[in-house]
């Protein structure tokens, strides 16, 4: 008999930006890498790519994080999916969540949609881009549940939210909102509201998000973010 592939083990916790590595609890990691290796060996594509899988954390030091938008999983199209929450590659089509977050903008700031979803801009300046889920395979949505990811973002938010003050958790859907509830939040802000999702957009149009994100950062002694992106 031919004998089994080798299982050639993924390493995640080597793209993990030096600043960040105190934040991520490495055995979670661990795990995630394992699932990951496995999928690798029986022939799945993983989006985002590699290098990317922690671009969020690349973009932002933990010291200048003033905002935290908290994402679900990667987009599962092709080419799509960048390592940041909402996020898309340049290239890429605006889905319609990240659409609705740009009508919503215009509607709250008067700030035009951009040309493209690419939402770099904004983790430039101080917001972390986290998804729960950091991965996932190629068009299958929620696929990498198994691999246990929010085991590490839970705990990656759970750490910085105990060593910083002053940061606002923009908190969209209900998983989200299940997400920052359990999180030390003294000292902080919570903007929550219903998804930008097109099955939940009537319910979150009006939610003024950006503005009340402002307040808040206001309210806590900061000045208000640039959402620009064009």
């Amino acid at each position: 008999m031919p004998s089994s592939p080798t299982l050639q083990p993924i390493d995640l916790a080597s793209h993990v930006p030096p600043s960040w590595r105190p934040f991520v609890d490495r055995p979670a990691l661990a795990h995630v890498e394992s699932f990951l290796s496995g999928e690798v060996a029986s022939g799945q594509r993983i989006q985002p790519l590699k290098a990317q899988v922690f671009r969020a954390l690349e973009l932002v030091a933990p010291d200048d994080v003033r905002v935290v938008l908290c994402g679900q999983d990667p987009y599962p199209g092709a080419g799509v999916p960048m390592g940041l929450a909402f996020s898309v590659a340049p290239e890429a089509a605006i889905p319609g969540s990240l659409r609705n977050l740009f009508v919503e903008l215009q509607d709250d700031l008067g700030i035009a949609p951009p040309p493209t979803g690419d939402l770099t801009p904004w983790a430039s300046r101080g917001m972390l881009l986290l998804n729960a889920s950091l991965t996932v395979r190629m068009g299958a949505p929620g696929s990498h549940g198994p691999a246990q990811w929010p085991a590490v973002t839970f705990e990656l938010l759970r750490r910085l939210a105990e060593q910083r003050r002053g940061l606002v958790f923009l908190a969209l859907g209900r998983a989200a909102q299940g997400v920052v509830g359990r999180l030390p939040l003294d000292g902080h802000r919570v903007v929550e509201a219903a998804h930008p999702s097109p099955m939940s957009v009537r319910a979150f149009r009006g939610s003024r998000i950006f503005s009340r994100t402002d307040a808040a950062l206001v309210e806590l002694d900061h000045e208000p973010f640039d959402w620009r992106l064009a």
